[in-house]
């Protein structure tokens, strides 16, 4: 693992009641990562200016960060150059917007299917009889809205017999269109679904009907923002379905670096789905009997699904240290952690006690991986690392360093005790037989072992002198054969 990585995040900052704490996530998740090496670069751009991200994403073609955090304002015109930084080797993550379609090896956003299902069911609680259900999807063609409509409609489904939904489709800007007037022209209504950006505008039309404000008719919309907040307040909404924010621009960042990490390991990364919850308008508790039981049962449940960010946030910083500080092939620790150990190893020796480093290389790797493929040398590999964990203590630390070279660091041992794991470690090697479709072959190792503070006073003297009786073991192992494969 470099020791540096690297992470181009690029989001609109306006509105910036919506895109803040999306944001607040992004500096937090900065904040956490750098002690991994994490710099990350923030380019904020309009909100609706897919030209300026275009721009920004060809910028980045030459300037090769690590990875791209992307939160697209178009769901697939961006595609072609997302598809373009991914063949190149750049992980490109998109978040709260989606890119379905495009390469990019991982989404982290809110679940819009499950958030339409849930406007769906909490409407259907809240209304008081039968009737229509006034909707306004906004554009299809937009993935967000048509996932979020599309639950809505499963959910609304199941009350068929009680409600009719009529969808309401327009040209021009909803926030212009909507009036008073053109609600009435559909009334009666019993409640209304707002899937699109301009619950607000619908809202004040709503509100300007001149209903009584003690029985207002339910309106469900989503994003709890600071234009939506007056009229939430007011009743006029009854409840919005909201996300994360803040936990979006975190887990953008975050799966970024697993992404760079991941892609060293060449393994999948997986998609974050943040779910929705839901905020309540402030009277909604003198709702009577819509929020019977039933409708609190709803509520508990889609609560309890609900994890807090903080225990999500650590879980996910706790596989990134593991990611960032383990060899993907053996599953020892990487030459980072070895570093970092060793380092304080010698520390704590100089003034409590022995230290040894065993310092370790596979004879004739090469041949093995020219005779018998890859795929051999990094069974052989594995091998080496079984024997290796299976030969020294929890307390030992582990690590490969190299291609074929492996280190073990061995707390309050001298050089008598050190010795000691040589040998087990040569003796249990040379029962090892690494399978072959036609059998197997044997490894030989060639190990050096150097004591502090008898051959040394740091680390990187230590580290010469282990590697120097590793070289004198190596030419002597120069006398015995190549590995030879032997039939099962």
């Amino acid at each position: 693992m470099r020791d540096k990585a690297t992470i181009a995040i690029i989001a609109p900052l306006e509105p910036e009641d919506f895109f803040d704490l999306l944001w607040q996530g992004v500096w937090e998740a900065t904040f956490d990562l750098s002690s991994f090496g994490v710099e990350v670069e923030n380019l904020t751009t309009r909100h609706d200016d897919v030209g300026e991200q275009r721009r920004i994403l060809e910028r980045l073609l030459d300037s090769r960060p690590d990875a791209i955090g992307l939160l697209p304002v178009h769901a697939t015109e961006l595609n072609d150059l997302i598809d373009q930084h991914v063949l190149r080797g750049t992980p490109v993550i998109t978040f709260h917007g989606d890119a379905p379609d495009s390469k990019r090896p991982a989404f982290v956003g809110p679940d819009l299917y499950q958030a339409g299902v849930l406007a769906g069911e909490v409407l259907a609680k809240l209304i008081r009889g039968p009737g229509r259900v006034l909707s306004f999807p906004g554009s299809l063609d937009e993935y967000h809205l048509a996932q979020r409509y599309q639950g809505f409609r499963d959910a609304l489904a199941r009350f068929a017999g009680r409600m009719e939904e009529t969808p309401c489709r327009y040209q021009g800007n909803p926030s212009a269109e909507i009036t008073p007037q053109y609600l009435k022209a559909f009334s009666p209504v019993v409640g209304y679904y707002v899937g699109n950006d301009y619950l607000a505008s619908i809202a004040e039309a709503i509100e300007r009907l001149g209903e009584d404000p003690r029985s207002p008719t339910p309106c469900i919309g989503f994003s709890n923002t600071e234009h939506v907040r007056p009229f939430l307040e007011r009743g006029v909404i009854s409840a919005v379905i909201d996300e994360n924010r803040y936990q979006l621009g975190y887990f953008a960042v975050q799966k970024a670096y697993e992404a760079i990490l991941k892609r060293e390991a060449d393994a999948p990364v997986a998609s974050v789905k943040i779910p929705s919850t839901v905020i309540f308008a402030a009277n909604a508790g003198g709702a009577g009997d819509s929020l019977d039981s039933a409708f609190e049962l709803l509520v508990k449940q889609r609560t309890d699904i609900l994890l807090s960010y903080k225990t999500r946030l650590e879980e996910a910083n706790v596989k990134l240290l593991d990611l960032a500080v383990t060899d993907p092939l053996t599953g020892l620790f990487n030459r980072r952690k070895f570093d970092e150990t060793l380092n304080q190893e010698v520390s704590r020796a100089l003034r409590y006690g022995p230290l040894s480093l065993a310092v370790i290389d596979l004879d004739y790797f090469k041949s093995v991986n020219d005779q018998y493929g890859h795929q051999a040398g990094d069974d052989a590999l594995k091998a080496v690392a079984k024997v290796l964990r299976t030969s020294c203590r929890t307390t030992d630390t582990c690590a490969r360093v190299g291609g074929d070279e492996f280190a073990i660091i061995l707390p309050h041992s001298d050089a008598n005790a050190a010795e000691v794991v040589r040998r087990r470690i040569q003796y249990q090697i040379a029962r090892t037989l690494v399978p072959l479709a036609d059998g197997g072959i044997k490894i030989g190792l060639s190990i050096g072992v150097a004591t502090l503070p008898r051959d040394a006073t740091s680390a990187a003297e230590l580290i010469a002198a282990a590697d120097a009786a590793m070289y004198q073991a190596k030419q002597a192992s120069r006398c015995r054969p190549a590995p030879v494969s032997a039939a099962s």
